[in-house]
């Protein structure tokens, strides 16, 4: 159940901004820029960039840019994977009020301030989306609209509202502090170079099962910055519902506690089965092989999932994960 509710100006309030980064030289800098025309007070706000062992000059210019802006700070993560390093970021922050960002992303100047409202509008808000549009560099080929979701595209309409069943994409997440300790933060989502876990998504999930209201607004904003030769391609977008494939399985195998019972049996056979239906459409009739494609690609990441359960270092780290308990509401 959806609802809305009437934002208003808050009481004093403090947000830390978490922006891991990897090898983003060409955009962590336009991107940082964003943060310092915030219309919230730079007291009120600290922002924490945490490198995540990147191989470029993003730590030169990330330092030479902060040296300006006395609450921006710079961490290093050296574990591979998104989840460390907004983990990481997380430890370090000071106020109660997280706010994660993407490093390729354009904020407009009340993003903080609009996420505090919500906040502020409703004791019980447990966690804060904003609105994400996708930017492209140029012209985007007109089949990929329907997919800009995938890219992080989030849009409920012109009015604040909450509910308990809203998402948030990793782009735009702001969440309570005490609610990402209790709920264990971020899934996994890297083993060494092996994609294995559900990352932001989990969180979300954790979040529904909890039963916590999340608010959303229009007014705090992101636009994601998409390149068309790269991101606007069908094999990208394939990698991407891969990906989605293996985040499903992953969520599938930790609700039934780690272990190959009947059920993940059952899922496996399934995803076996459309992968091979997919691909005998894909050479004899599919009608939309775009679609039909990544529909493929998706439950090939189902698969390759718990075909990467071979490798001890997987186990090992999936090992370390808590157990979902579905609660009954």
């Amino acid at each position: 159940m959806v609802e809305e509710i009437r934002p208003f100006y808050p009481k004093k309030m403090k947000a830390s901004i978490i922006i891991p980064t990897y090898n983003r030289s060409d955009l962590i800098i336009r991107s940082l820029e964003t943060w310092t025309t915030q219309t919230l007070c730079s007291d009120d706000f600290e922002v924490i960039v945490i490198d995540n062992n990147s191989t470029d000059n993003s730590a030169e210019l990330i330092k030479s840019f902060i040296e300006d802006y006395p609450n921006f700070k710079y961490i290093k993560e050296l574990k591979k994977g998104s989840t460390f390093a907004r983990h990481a970021g997380a430890k370090l922050a000071q106020s109660d009020f997280l706010i994660f960002a993407d490093d390729d992303g354009l904020f407009n100047p009340t993003c903080i301030e609009e996420i505090l409202k919500v906040y502020q509008s409703n004791a019980e808000i447990a966690a804060v989306a904003g609105k994400i549009d996708i930017l492209w560099d140029k012209t985007a080929p007109e089949w990929i609209s329907p997919y800009e979701f995938i890219l992080g595209k989030l849009d409920y309409g012109d009015k604040v509202i909450m509910g308990t069943d809203l998402f948030l994409n990793g782009g735009l997440f702001s969440i309570k502090k005490s609610v990402f300790e209790k709920l264990g933060g971020f899934n996994p989502d890297l083993v060494g170079k092996y994609l294995v876990g559900d990352g932001d998504t989990g969180l979300v999930i954790k979040l529904h099962k909890d039963n916590r209201l999340i608010g959303w607004t229009p007014y705090a904003q992101m636009q994601h910055l998409q390149f068309v030769d790269k991101q606007g391609t069908v094999k990208d977008m394939g990698r991407r519902f891969y990906n989605v494939g293996i985040s499903s399985s992953y969520g599938l195998f930790r609700e039934n506690c780690f272990k190959v019972n009947m059920s993940v049996l059952k899922n496996i056979l399934n995803s076996a089965l459309h992968l091979l239906k997919k691909q005998v459409e894909l050479l004899i009739f599919a009608k939309d092989k775009r679609k039909t494609y990544f529909s493929m690609m998706q439950r090939k990441g189902e698969l390759v999932f718990f075909w990467n359960l071979r490798r001890n270092a997987i186990r090992r780290e999936i090992k370390t994960s808590l157990c979902i308990t579905v609660k009954k509401h």
